[in-house]
């Protein structure tokens, strides 16, 4: 067996050693909770002897058996020398009916506390993406999914997002295990091959699902809410319409993705694929981190083109039915046409027919031919007015 593999198959053996039975207070003064779930709670605590300040992790011994415990503390310690993982110690005990680690503190808290409504700026979204993807690359070389990527689970330890951690490793596998969905996570943060899931029943765990996970971080890191509420095709219009552009059944941009940019539409599309074996990987946003992301990042030629010919088109009384008027060479009409069509198109621009100015243009003729009944060259008359 080579070294790598050795290593790699290491960290899949669960060291289970004996725990010791503490008084909590004893031993450390609890400066308070910094959350409580149905399983564990967490608290900030500084440990009497060294006043080291540190995080302990209490899971409930009725509601977790002691294998799990294990196995959580054993990847949380052995994944923490990546810098993007939260650092755990080599201290567990048991305490007030709790399992109980030791890990660092994250100042700022976690991301779901610092994502306001709308998102947040274009650069600190990059700094996020980066260092996540570096950090879940890492997790899955181990051959390991996470399973649980969402914005509580990414902690931030400063005020600019230039250092991040991605924690909570309760329920990572190695991927090919058998699993059950996972409870407690948000319905929007599911793939779809997992949301399909029937309730109790088992799926192979794969690492693809953590990239579509990651994929959902950053739409809402970006925006402030989730593309959708499900992956369901026929439930969700939302995920449906995405999935239509998606396969190219449709050229409208879905709403919530109009204010992208098309390099980082091309992105999304990559990673919201809906067949798991066709998903980029984590590392796939590594390709776009030096493009701009937002529709206000493009060019300004680039706007104020779709902006001077809508303005153009609207003191004309004009649609696109008539683009031909707006090119001077002839020789190049229709690929002027077409190519304004796709920019007006990417912009979620209609190019449909203005039914006003056809109207328009029909009422002129026949008053034209009203006025002129009677002489040579015309058939009948029309003397009514129009309905």
């Amino acid at each position: 067996m080579k070294l790598h593999e050795k290593k790699e198959s290491g960290i899949h053996r669960v060291q289970e050693v004996a725990l010791e039975d503490l008084d909590l207070t004893k031993e450390y003064n609890v400066e308070k909770t910094l959350g409580e779930g149905s399983f564990a709670k967490v608290l900030l605590a500084r440990h009497k002897r060294t006043q080291t300040r540190v995080v302990l992790k209490a899971v409930h011994q009725e509601l977790t058996s002691e294998k799990d415990f294990y196995r959580e503390f054993h990847y949380s310690y052995h994944l923490s020398p990546h810098p993007n993982i939260l650092s755990s110690y080599a201290v567990a005990f048991r305490a007030e009916n709790c399992y109980v680690f030791a890990q660092e503190y994250a100042p700022f808290g976690d991301l779901s506390g610092n994502v306001k409504a709308g998102g947040l700026s274009e650069d600190v979204c990059k700094r996020i993406g980066g260092q996540l993807a570096s950090a879940l690359d890492f997790l899955h070389s181990k051959q390991l999914a996470h399973r649980d990527v969402k914005l509580e689970n990414i902690l931030v330890f400063t005020h600019d997002m230039s250092k991040i951690k991605l924690c909570d490793f309760g329920c990572t596998k190695k991927e090919g295990t058998l699993v059950n969905r996972i409870r407690c996570t948000w319905v929007p943060f599911l793939p779809p091959e997992v949301y399909e899931v029937i309730k109790n029943e088992r799926y192979t765990c794969k690492r693809s699902a953590d990239c579509w996970q990651f994929g959902i971080v950053l739409f809402v890191c970006l925006t402030g809410n989730p593309p959708w509420q499900s992956a369901d095709l026929i439930q969700d219009p939302d995920y449906s319409a995405f999935q239509r552009w998606l396969k190219r059944r449709t050229t409208k941009i879905p709403a919530t993705f109009r204010r992208f940019t098309p390099r980082l539409l091309r992105y999304f599309r990559r990673t919201f694929e809906h067949k798991p074996e066709k998903r980029a990987n984590v590392t796939e946003i590594n390709k776009y981190l030096k493009d701009s992301w937002c529709v206000n990042k493009l060019s300004h030629s680039a706007t104020s083109t779709s902006v001077d010919v809508s303005e153009s088109l609207a003191r004309r009384g004009d649609s696109l039915l008539y683009l031909d008027t707006l090119v001077d060479d002839k020789n190049n009409i229709d690929e002027n046409k077409n190519k304004l069509r796709k920019l007006l198109n990417s912009y979620g621009l209609e190019t449909t027919v203005d039914q006003k100015v056809v109207t328009k243009r029909i009422w002129e003729w026949v008053m034209q031919c009203d006025s002129n009944i009677g002489e040579p060259g015309l058939i009948g008359g029309l003397n009514s007015e129009p309905m």
